[in-house]
């Protein structure tokens, strides 16, 4: 990682995937995010690295906060671990909706 990030934990880059899977549930960005991520795996290392340079500058500005995205999902693993995230909590959101609308049938 460039020197100008902060070193993050194994734990701290799980919270910022959770965090980031979380707001796209929330949102319910759930397609165009799966579109996304897909799209820009391939390319996540080179994008961490340019965005790095880009914001060298800003970050004794305003602080460590701004690059936690960029430093998580610069390792397409990470970008896995979050569309694996998305993927199951958007199926057990479908599943639960579909037992209640079977069980709103089975009232009738």
């Amino acid at each position: 990682m460039p020197f100008l990030w902060k070193p993050r934990t194994d734990e701290e880059i799980n919270a910022i995937v959770e965090k980031t899977a979380e707001a796209i549930l929330k949102y319910d960005m759930v397609e165009p995010a799966m579109l996304f991520f897909e799209s820009v795996k391939p390319l996540s290392y080179m994008g961490g690295k340019m965005v790095a340079t880009g914001l060298a500058f800003l970050i004794p500005i305003i602080g460590y906060s701004l690059d936690d995205f960029f430093v998580a999902f610069q390792e397409s693993a990470n970008i896995d671990k979050l569309l694996n995230i998305i993927e199951t909590k958007k199926m057990a959101e479908l599943e639960k909706k579909r037992k209640e609308k079977e069980a709103r049938k089975q009232k009738k």
